[in-house]
């Protein structure tokens, strides 16, 4: 069986402990939370900043309902790559993310000069490797700088760093024109773990913030969700990543969302046959 996470945008109402006990309750073994928020808007989008954060004061609960609901972390969100070039401003959030276990952390590139954008990310896979931290590179089509699934596997190979890898969200594959054959392509070393949601349509767009922010439960859209994790490595960690404000609402609870989004994407997973 996989290792699923819930992500903490699936259940935003929900504080980062409440999510462990949401994840445990509707059989997820990794939770990913915010560790880490920019306190400034990014230069080429206009990505909301308001999430739920794990603060220092917040460790040790987090670490007690943990351990007593038998839960781990996988991502910690986000530390991304700008022109500043300034990294060390993220030591605290992967102090954090370290002191409750987590085994990831996710970037995106929104530095369009691409020699200090690698530059800066050889830094911040340094710094994560401090931590014990692989890096998760994600590419979108609201990042011009790593606007496809090619562009990521290229900045990873620029930085010849061995703790880097990239995410697939099954969102951006589809907006930016990937598909299950193009991560097929690619060496099983070359991903981190994969998020699952749904949409309708493969349309390519550059300004789909909308629709990142309130995604389909896995089997209400179109997206070829059973080939696209087929392709991922057996290995690889997925991610159930679906905020639904519209469904919210509607008065269904975080539980209720969280339980049928984990199990609409069990079932995507029971068809997958991968074959490495």
């Amino acid at each position: 069986m996989r290792t699923l996470g819930l992500h903490q945008i699936t259940a935003m109402s929900a504080a980062p402990v409440e999510l462990v006990s949401i994840a445990a309750e509707v059989g997820c073994q990794q939770v990913c939370v915010f560790t880490h928020v920019p306190t400034a808007g990014l230069p080429d989008t206009e990505i909301p900043m308001s999430f739920p954060l794990v603060t220092r004061e917040d460790v040790r609960a987090l670490q007690d309902r943990l351990r007593d609901c038998g839960v781990g972390v996988g991502n910690i969100e986000f530390f991304p790559v700008t022109s500043a070039g300034d990294i060390e401003k993220y030591r605290e959030g992967f102090e954090i993310g370290a002191a409750i276990g987590a085994r990831r952390a996710v970037t995106h590139i929104h530095d369009a000069d691409d020699a200090r954008a690698i530059d800066t990310l050889g830094r911040l896979c340094d710094l994560a490797a401090e931590y014990d931290l692989r890096l998760g590179l994600e590419f979108m089509g609201l990042t011009p700088a790593c606007s496809s699934l090619g562009r990521a596997v290229w900045f990873v190979a620029q930085v010849g760093r061995a703790n880097i890898g990239v995410g697939v969200d099954a969102l951006h594959l589809a907006r930016t024109g990937g598909t299950a054959a193009d991560i097929s392509a690619l060496p099983a070393h070359c991903f981190t773990y994969g998020q699952i949601c749904d949409g309708v349509g493969l349309h390519l767009a550059s300004d789909y913030l909308p629709e990142a922010m309130d995604r389909l439960l896995p089997g209400d859209g179109n997206w070829p969700l059973v080939d696209i994790i087929s392709a991922l490595p057996v290995g690889t960690s997925l991610d159930v990543e679906v905020p639904s404000p519209s469904r919210l609402s509607q008065g269904i609870s975080a539980l209720q969302h969280a339980r049928e989004a984990v199990e609409r994407a069990r079932n995507c997973i029971d068809l997958a046959r991968p074959v490495r």
